[in-house]
């Protein structure tokens, strides 16, 4: 099957850091990725119509979560190491930096290129698979109340694209840092005024496998979470306020 994947091969030496494995070590940062820094390629393109079109474009996509949650033998662990300063405004955009570390007792593969559109195969029309990496910053008071709405970073990779999936041994991990936005909804923002504002944050990932099929009037996304135990490594505190 004709892979429309774009040669990439200057993205590990750009963006990723490779570090050589020694037998004696078992737990160390493999790579790094900083997400600030990179124009990521995320429109894809659509099939030519054969007709005349009337109306707009329209997209749809449909989440499943994991369906055998009883075996999960991979897990990741995602701490956030740190953000670029202490105080916010709701509607800031803070620069945030995690890593994400394999802590179970088998090797994983993970997406690790920004570039969805190097994925895309050659015909538009074509429907194809690949792998989706969530790593979302939440923001918290206390044990009071959380949302995931710090802002996200998104990593894609497919199989059949060189150099865009990595394999965690265990204990490894990577290094990703991004750009989030602080964003609260009417009754949080009422929580925060009554005197519950946040006092943390941390960073929580998610892993999906998924496929896109796109017409000339329409697109459509089938996602379905990857069967992993994710836990929760370091958090940071911070005060958000509002304006």
């Amino acid at each position: 099957m004709y892979s429309g994947c774009r040669p990439i091969n200057h993205l590990i030496p750009i963006l990723a850091s490779a570090t050589i494995l020694f037998s004696t070590c078992s737990a160390q940062e493999v790579a790094s990725l900083d997400l600030t820094k990179v124009a990521a390629r995320v429109d894809l393109r659509r099939p030519n119509a054969t007709s005349r079109m009337t109306g707009g474009y329209s997209g749809a996509q449909s989440t499943n979560s994991c369906p055998d949650s009883t075996h999960k033998t991979s897990v990741l662990r995602t701490s956030l190491v740190s953000l670029d300063r202490t105080y916010y405004q709701v509607g800031d955009e803070p620069r945030f930096e995690v890593t994400v570390q394999n802590i179970g007792s088998v090797p994983i593969r993970i997406p690790f290129s920004p570039h969805l559109a190097d994925l895309q195969p050659k015909n538009p029309a074509q429907k194809f698979a690949y792998y989706e990496l969530q790593i979302a910053l939440w923001i918290a008071a206390d044990e009071r109340w959380s949302t995931n709405t710090g802002g996200s970073a998104i990593l894609y990779g497919a199989d059949d694209c060189a150099n865009t999936m990595l394999t965690l041994k265990p204990g490894e991990w990577v290094r990703i840092i991004a750009k989030g936005h602080f964003r609260l909804d009417e009754d949080l923002l009422k929580l925060v005024r009554s005197g519950y504002p946040a006092d943390h944050a941390y960073a929580q990932t998610s892993l999906f496998g998924e496929e896109t099929l796109i017409t000339p009037s329409h697109s459509a996304t089938v996602a379905t979470e990857v069967c992993l135990t994710k836990t929760k490594g370091q958090d940071v505190l911070i005060q958000l306020t509002v304006p």
